[in-house]
């Protein structure tokens, strides 16, 4: 098979590099998929994916154990399938802040100020006209639905008025000019159901005849001729295959697989690749580095009115869902907050997940499996915007289908801990405030006993989770260690694009979804003109 352009990965990515790139009809594209598609209710209902079993869209990652958190080890979820995490994820459409991008533009990444990439969000977003305020830096018809909570739950409502009572500004829109501040949360849906990076953009292009899709194909390596990339090999159904490409190869793997198939193919630091009998085409020690990661603390607290924790409001749950395609089911996280745990802060230095139902996340048989508390209760999920730690991606063999050695070194920074034991403080204050102070009667995580700074150290250091939005270990840059240019293109190898979010320089104010969707569609606009 010849093609003009392989893109390796249906994901969030992917998707929008894939619609954009065969608009014109003149260019000949394959899209490989290593996972099956996309139709299962587990992805179109909403919070179906965090309910039933997921491994069979999932890679099944698990890090090595991380000496900056007692040796802790945990899941690292990663779509495999069409639409790649899209499909599988919690829906928050976060954009960043417009200070994430003009700190990339002033690293040198021309072209990526918030001025530049503005119109790329606008253009793919179709927000809903009913709750996200108009502003003229939003988008009306765009291919990606977005749209905002419009029936939260009274505690809900509670939380956003105690946050303003604790002098936290309310926003109708963080995804517009100003990040900061609290409000209702906007999600990738559609009416009732999750709207994907397939949805918007790969499903409506499939009718091109110069599309094509191929599920079950897992990309092992990459085809060089020198330092040129000419095509993939894959498997499929315990075949392998060939695929060529006349005009180049574009990686769209996310944080984990596009450094690990660079490696393999190659590509990565020489001595590392040489333990594992692999030949060094080009030595890059920065694949694979710059590992990031949003380092996370749950917070849950008992109240005496309900929520959507018990039987008997699993069917209120489920008859809201029904009569408004509002509640739990559409969306786990009603509020989004970005906030400063400290009036030095130039920015928001932490992101809030607020939900209206008590959950935690299992350990030992169930490690990793979402458990809902028996009594009524809310979740605060609190993660640092910019952390300061960084891991490491590495292979574990030669062997394509042997998973990477992730480590996380969630944090290595005392910095992150420092941030994460302030927004303890900072959420506890907003809970001893009314109305919500009303509701409220007992911290069940932390827990009041953990009162001291040192006590919520500890805590941070035993309790942190990733919040999975891994980036960076393919980092942009113009510097020598860097492993791809501002155009995308992979340092040292002709015709061979990047485009995901290992790219990152650095990580942004938010979840990576939109920025991943708006990094295809940016490649995808680029190379159309070529």
């Amino acid at each position: 098979m010849s093609f003009d352009y392989i893109i390796v990965g249906a994901g969030s990515a992917g998707c929008a590099l894939a619609s954009r790139l065969s608009e014109s009809g003149d260019k000949r594209i394959l899209v490989l998929e290593a996972g099956p598609g996309d139709g299962s209710i587990a992805i179109r209902i909403p919070l179906a994916a965090g309910l039933m079993n997921i491994d069979r869209f999932d890679w099944g990652y698990h890090s090595q154990p991380d000496p900056s958190r007692n040796q802790k080890s945990e899941r690292w979820i990663r779509g495999r399938v069409v639409g790649g995490t899209s499909s599988i994820n919690g829906m928050n459409y976060v954009r960043g802040a417009a200070s994430d991008y003009d700190r990339w533009a002033a690293q040198g990444n021309s072209g990526w100020d918030s001025a530049s990439v503005l119109p790329l969000f606008r253009d793919i977003e179709r927000c809903d006209r009913d709750s996200v305020p108009p502003s003229e830096i939003r988008g009306w018809n765009g291919a990606l639905h977005v749209r905002m909570t419009k029936h939260p739950h009274p505690v809900t409502r509670a939380f956003i008025a105690a946050a303003q009572a604790a002098g936290h500004r309310f926003t109708q829109d963080y995804n517009s000019a100003v990040q900061e501040g609290i409000g209702y949360a906007q999600l990738t849906q559609r009416g009732r159901r999750r709207w994907s990076s397939a949805d918007a953009f790969l499903t409506p292009a499939l009718s091109r005849k110069n599309l094509r899709v191929i599920t079950g194909a897992h990309v092992h390596k990459l085809l060089l001729q020198g330092t040129r990339a000419v095509g993939v090999t894959y498997e499929r159904r315990g075949t392998c295959f060939e695929a060529r490409s006349e005009r180049g190869v574009l990686l769209c793997g996310g944080a984990i697989n596009t450094p690990q198939l660079l490696m393999l193919s190659g590509i990565g630091e020489g001595s590392e690749l040489r333990k594992h009998g692999i030949r060094v085409v080009v030595d890059r020690p920065a694949v694979g580095r710059n590992l990031m990661e949003h380092p996370l603390i749950r917070m849950t607290y008992r109240v005496k009115v309900p929520t959507y924790n018990g039987i008997r409001h699993k069917t209120l749950a489920l008859l809201k869902y029904l009569a408004q395609g509002q509640g739990p089911i559409a969306a786990p996280f009603e509020a989004i907050a970005f906030l400063k745990t400290t009036p030095a802060q130039k920015s928001p230095d932490v992101q809030l997940h607020f939900s209206p139902t008590g959950f935690d996340v299992g350990s030992g048989p169930e490690k990793g499996a979402v458990q809902m508390m028996p009594d009524p209760s809310f979740t605060v999920l609190v993660n640092k915007n910019h952390s300061v730690s960084r891991g490491r991606l590495s292979l574990a063999a030669a062997d394509p289908t042997v998973s990477p050695v992730i480590e996380s070194r969630l944090l290595d920074s005392h910095e992150d801990v420092e941030t994460l034991a302030r927004s303890v403080v900072m959420v506890r204050r907003i809970v001893a405030s009314a109305p919500l102070s009303e509701l409220v009667t007992e911290e069940v995580k932390p827990g009041e006993a953990c009162s001291e700074l040192s006590a919520i150290e500890d805590y941070v250091r035993c309790n942190t989770e990733i919040a999975y939005h891994a980036s960076g270990t393919c980092r942009m840059g113009v510097d020598a260690d860097a492993v791809v240019t501002p155009d995308m293109k992979v340092r040292g190898v002709e015709n061979l694009w990047i485009a995901d979010a290992s790219i990152l320089p650095d990580i942004i104010s938010g979840n990576t979804n939109a920025v991943s969707i708006m990094i295809g569609d940016k490649l995808g606009r680029a190379l159309s003109s070529v």
